[in-house]
């Protein structure tokens, strides 16, 4: 399943496929039917580049390491 597809509104991802949301900064769950944060990657832009961090998930604030 890809949240890439979902939609982002006001800093929240809703999966497309079951509904759930996520708060894009942290990864956790906003909404059911989702329990447990996704993993978060620190990214920047770079004129019309955007970068990602593959150095690993950035999961500090959401409780996953």
């Amino acid at each position: 399943m890809r949240l890439s597809e979902g939609d982002v509104y006001d800093d929240t991802l809703e999966c497309w496929l079951h509904g759930s949301c996520f708060d894009v900064r942290t990864g956790k769950p906003t909404g059911p039917p989702a329990t447990r944060p996704v993993p978060v990657y620190r990214v920047k832009l770079d004129g019309d580049d955007v970068l990602v961090s593959l150095d690993g998930a950035d999961n500090a604030d959401n409780g996953e390491s």
